[in-house]
């Protein structure tokens, strides 16, 4: 793979580009020029940002460290060759940082979705983010190859089939605590479980012995709720003989109740003839206030001198009302002396009819007279007799009328003060001389109109107020009787609510035609104390039972404890043999991990130790590596192997990239090499060897080689113009 073109808006990066070509580039600039920021770019370009590191207390992470500084967010794109691929690569951060990637055929343009934002380094390089920053990515500061078990895979496939599931370590080290689960020391699932058949056994033989003291227990529990039912029974009968008197009460509130509703109705009935209340109101308040003003009048009238009283005969009357009642009255005068006297009644006629049938009687009597004949006398006699009351009668009615007429048309005459009908007129013409005075009514009298005036008013509305006192009579009724509604409906609400408590009360009725009367032998404080004293024995014993219960059910059930116990001990023997199968298995794979180790280290080591020769100018010869990245160095022309403390620091250095370059000419032979400052700490001699050990590597692969000094760029120059020669 062949990294053309970088552009970036990522740290100190802004809009800026990078173009580089295959083989060997020296990308040289002072401290702070972005270097370590491009290979970082370069890194979340292939990779991603991983937005879940945690920063520390020396180094903030990438997410928060790269953030471009002008306020945009990360973004960047990639050009590259992968084979006859020309390939775009871009990345930007709408929904998290670097998280949003395309890439497509640069050619025509066409997506490629085999590369996704996680997938694409892998796809590209061949190998994970851990393994490629193990490997191709160079750092000065971390130069030295750490562990890892991605890097373990990939070194132990380049000896065996290609598989890369599972390395050594990491194999042993699940089988390790798969064995540790089962049993370390005294912990595990093994001691736990053979501690736990120790506890089960202990636990079967308690449950035994509760068990017998259980149920003595329950015989004397029977034996107490018999008697408890027998009195609860007892005290059921006393309440159905209760809940009967109950239902009577519940009979008498409904009939209260029926009482009090049409006590309500009918106040409410009354009520409803009664005008609005505040009309009512506002009525009483003129009442009232006329009352005040005829009283103030009245007061008034007694300190000033009294008004003209009125006429005896006209009263108030007009000039034309006045000639009227004078002419009426005149007539009814000339009426009454024109009328004729009704003659006498004759009373002797009276007596000689009375005394007819007397004669009659006597005369049959002594036979002067035939039978026929006495009774045809009798017969006249009664008849004169009724026609003579007849008359008598209508003659006394006519008299009345003459004689009523005459004391009229005489109190007439005695109220003008004259005995002619001219006098009368002359009475009339004196009254109509002194009207003005007369017609100019008082204030009390117009108080007296406008008392009248209301009464009518009350009559529509209150009939019966004929004076105002009758009126407050009235008004105070009307409150009567809606004070009286307002009673009736709230003892209609009372013995409602009352006839409630008393149904809720009743709850179930009883039937009267029940066998009640054995219970009414039984006195409700002695059934009550008797069912109080079993209770309390009951749950006494109730308590034993359940504390034995509750010991049995902490202790478990007896079956469940066998089931238990049985399976426990098949889990015992499964567990002890899967404990032997996992020592085997660790044995086996221990053997079989130094068989495959003794095939891929020589590969390495040997790769390695070519590389250290040319980078030290064959100082040393020999390098050995174990599993745990540890490498010790044969100095050339010696025996004894010598770790790296015996080394220089710049020694050192070329040591670890002579091991990186092995590993990438294994791991990685299409990936480009990224070195940053790698030769900070080499000697001009060295660092020239590594130069031209770079130039020769590049001729297969890019490698990038970015660093702070111009010493590389000299020294190439020097090579290149030696090689002109």
């Amino acid at each position: 793979m062949i990294i053309q073109r970088m552009r970036a808006s990522f740290g100190r990066l802004e809009d800026r580009e990078l173009s580089l070509r295959p083989g060997l580039n020296v990308i040289s600039g002072s401290n702070e020029a972005g270097k370590s920021t491009w290979l970082a770019f370069l890194l979340a370009m292939l990779y991603g940002v991983d937005t879940g590191e945690r920063g520390r207390a020396d180094r903030l992470p990438d997410k928060l460290r790269y953030q471009p500084w002008n306020g945009k967010p990360m973004a960047g794109t990639m050009e590259l060759t992968d084979g006859e691929r020309s390939i775009t690569l871009e990345r930007g951060s709408r929904t998290g940082p670097m998280s949003d990637f395309r890439a497509w055929d640069s050619a025509s343009g066409s997506p490629l979705e085999s590369l996704t934002g996680k997938s694409c380094g892998k796809e590209l390089l061949g190998v994970e983010a851990a393994v490629y920053t193990r490997s191709g990515f160079l750092r000065q500061q971390n130069l030295a190859v750490s562990p890892d078990a991605l890097l373990e895979k990939r070194l132990s496939s380049l000896v065996t089939t290609g598989s890369e599931e599972y390395a050594y370590t990491e194999l042993d080290e699940k089988l390790k605590k798969l064995q540790n689960a089962l049993r370390y020391n005294r912990t595990g699932a093994l001691p736990q479980a053979e501690d736990r058949r120790v506890s089960l056994q202990s636990r079967l033989a308690g449950i035994a012995e509760k068990q017998r003291e259980l149920s003595a227990l329950e015989a004397e529990l029977q034996a107490l709720r018999q008697q408890r039912e027998q009195i609860r029974e007892n005290l059921a009968g006393l309440d159905a003989l209760e809940q009967l008197a109950r239902q009577g009460q519940v009979s008498g509130a409904e009939i209260a109740l029926a009482a009090a509703a049409s006590d309500r109705a009918n106040w409410e009935e009354v009520c409803g003839r009664l005008p609005e209340e505040e009309a009512l109101e506002r009525l009483e308040s003129e009442v009232k206030e006329l009352q005040s003003d005829l009283q103030e009048a009245a007061l008034a009238e007694e300190r000033q001198a009294p008004p003209p009283a009125p006429d005896p005969v006209f009263g108030y009357m007009d000039a034309q009302e006045a000639n009227d009642k004078a002419l009426a009255d005149a007539e009814t005068v000339r009426e009454a002396a024109q009328a004729a006297k009704p003659p006498r009644k004759n009373r002797a006629l009276l007596w000689l009819l009375l005394a007819l049938p007397g004669v009659a009687l006597v005369a049959w009597s002594t036979q002067l007279l035939k039978q026929w004949t006495m009774l045809l006398g009798l017969g006249l006699s009664f008849s004169g007799i009724g026609l003579w009351l007849w008359r008598y009668f209508t003659l006394s009615r006519r008299e009345d009328v003459y004689r009523a007429r005459q004391e009229e048309a005489q109190a007439i005459l005695d109220a003008y003060g004259t005995d002619s009908e001219a006098g009368m007129m002359e009475r009339a013409d004196r009254y109509v001389q002194t009207l003005t005075v007369l017609r100019e009514p008082s204030p009390r009298q117009l108080l007296a109109q406008k008392r009248d005036a209301l009464l009518t008013r009350l009559n529509d509305v209150l009939p019966g107020c004929d004076t105002l006192e009758q009126a407050e009579t009235r008004f105070r009724e009307a409150a009567r009787s809606r004070q009286a509604l307002a009673r009736a409906r709230m003892l209609e609400q009372e013995r409602a609510e009352q006839l409630d408590r008393l149904r809720t009360a009743l709850g179930t009725s009883v039937d009267r035609d029940g066998d009640l009367e054995r219970f009414a032998a039984y006195d409700r404080d002695t059934e009550t104390n008797r069912l109080r004293e079993l209770d309390a024995a009951l749950e006494a014993a109730a308590a034993r039972t359940a504390m034995l219960e509750g010991a049995i059910g902490q202790m478990g059930d007896p079956l469940v404890l066998n089931g238990d116990l049985e399976q426990l001990e098949r889990d015992i023997r499964r567990m002890e043999e899967r404990y032997a199968a996992l020592q085997l298995a660790r044995t086996t794979l221990a053997q079989a991990d130094e068989a495959l180790r003794a095939r891929f280290a020589p590969l390495l080591c040997q790769r390695t130790g070519e590389l250290f020769a040319r980078l030290t100018g064959g100082a040393y010869d020999r390098v050995q590596l174990d599993r745990s990245m540890k490498v010790t160095v044969r100095p050339t022309g010696s025996a004894v192997f010598r770790s790296l403390s015996y080394l220089s620091g710049g020694t050192v250095d070329q040591l670890y990239l002579a091991l990186r370059l092995a590993i990438c000419e294994l791991l990685i032979p299409k990936a480009p090499i990224v070195l940053d400052d790698a030769l900070v700490f080499f000697d001009d001699e060295r660092a020239a060897l590594a130069l031209e050990t770079l130039r020769e590597m590049s001729k297969t692969r890019q490698i990038l080689l970015f660093t702070s000094q111009s010493r590389e760029k000299r020294i190439l120059d020097e090579l290149a113009a030696h090689d002109t020669r």
